[in-house]
């Protein structure tokens, strides 16, 4: 009995020892699917791994988004060292285009009662359909991307890839049927509840079967600077920005004292590099826009007659378009987008440029050029230093030899801030 007893409460003892599990997180993936919400799927998918957490569920809500970022998240759940739950989640939420892409390449794909998923077929940034050539490239990868997936975890090929093909969609209870899902869940401790003891069948992994009692979530989504940098990270957007700010410090060092292109050209090159911090930038295309400005600057200095222009416009335009890498299935008109903009910024350097020039080599309208020459009349007596007024102002005026007040004198040259003059000619 005493042994008994010992052995019990030392089994106690043990257990209350034993450290509680991680948290499970929670992902919260609730916009459209681009460079800043892959980072964050995929890092927070790294981080579950190196925190010793069971489990991950990703919450899916989307209408879609880029198929290069989708990629990036299918290979984080992929990479993950432990199983991805996908969650369709809360009721009318849906897992469209991309989101199905996602949803089906995790270990257990689940839904909330009142969501669908499906409507993979591949289009442009628009909604619009993409050319036939491209549509069926894009769509052959996107189908064998789907059948890698499905295959080694069992769901039906082929009504995976109806979805890419012919834009099917499915309610949770029709995927539930066709076993494209495996769990249809209300909320997260229903979820739990159906997800324990079950078998995550895992590609390219061992099998694990999950153990969810009594284990607590923990919420993980987007900051708010990540919401925001969401909004400007799209290559387009950043191109434009970084053409607009090149535009607006330009013309501050062309101009200066205008303050406010320069104030604004500042702030948008500051946005851009903040997104292109995530975007996959080509260095090159980023140095040719920088040397493409400086050889407009260069234009006002040297006498290159418009060779510094040309060259800085072609360095331009080629730097707008190797701003981005193409990538398959990047909105269509982002390439069309940043071409025209680098044409158009290089239009306004090149104006700007002349304009400054013409303005250079206009005759000089103040200082000492404008001053002498000039026939005015003594305000005061000169003996020999006294007043005149030239040119809107009262100067200090000196003269070798004395002059009345009222007499006309001629400026000769400037000494400091004063005037040196002479008797006027006659007939002056």
């Amino acid at each position: 009995m005493r042994s008994a007893a010992a052995l019990a409460l030392f089994g106690s003892l043990a257990a209350s020892a034993a450290p509680a599990a991680a948290p499970v997180p929670v992902i919260d993936l609730n916009s459209e699917i681009h460079a800043v919400s892959a980072r964050f799927v995929a890092q927070a998918i790294r981080e579950a791994g190196t925190s010793g957490a069971p489990l991950v569920i990703l919450r899916i809500d989307t209408p879609g988004g880029r198929l290069d970022s989708t990629r990036e998240i299918t290979q984080a759940i992929l990479a993950s060292p432990v199983p991805v739950v996908g969650w369709v989640a809360p009721s009318g939420s849906q897992a469209a285009s991309a989101g199905f892409i996602i949803l089906m390449s995790c270990d257990i794909a689940a839904m909330a009662p009142g969501t669908n998923a499906g409507a993979a077929s591949p289009v442009g940034a628009g909604g619009e359909d993409l050319p036939k050539t491209i549509s069926k490239k894009v769509g052959e990868d996107v189908s064998a991307l789907l059948r890698s997936v499905t295959e080694p975890r069992g769901r039906p090929v082929d009504d995976a890839v109806k979805a890419v093909t012919e834009a099917t969609s499915y309610s949770e209870t029709e995927a539930e049927k066709r076993k494209l899902i495996e769990v249809i869940a209300r909320d997260i401790p229903d979820l739990l509840a159906r997800l324990d003891g079950r078998t995550a069948r895992r590609v390219g992994k061992p099998d694990a079967v999950l153990k969810t009692a009594g284990l607590t979530t923990e919420r993980k989504e987007m900051t708010r600077r990540e919401r925001f940098l969401g909004v400007i990270a799209s290559p387009a957007l950043a191109g434009i920005l970084f053409l607009v700010g090149l535009v607006g410090l330009y013309s501050e060092l062309s101009h200066p004292g205008g303050i406010l292109p320069g104030v604004l050209g500042a702030i948008c090159l500051v946005l851009a590099l903040f997104a292109m911090s995530v975007l996959p930038v080509n260095g090159a295309g980023v140095g040719l826009l920088v040397l493409g400005a400086l050889f407009f600057f260069l234009e006002i200095k040297f006498a290159s007659h418009g060779v510094l222009a040309i060259g800085g416009a072609v360095a331009i335009v080629l730097g707008g378009i190797l701003l981005f890498p193409d990538r398959a299935g990047a909105p269509r008109g982002e390439l069309a987008t940043l071409t025209a903009g680098a044409v158009t910024t290089a239009a306004i350097l090149a104006m700007l440029s002349f304009k400054a020039l013409a303005a250079k080599r206009l005759p000089d309208r103040s200082g000492v050029g404008v001053l002498v020459g000039q026939v005015v009349a003594a305000r005061t007596a000169l003996s020999p230093t006294g007043k005149i007024f030239v040119d809107g102002a009262l100067w200090e005026a000196r003269s070798s030899e004395p002059i009345a007040a009222g007499e006309l004198v001629e400026i000769v040259g400037l000494d400091g801030l004063s005037v040196l003059v002479r008797p006027a000619p006659k007939g002056a």
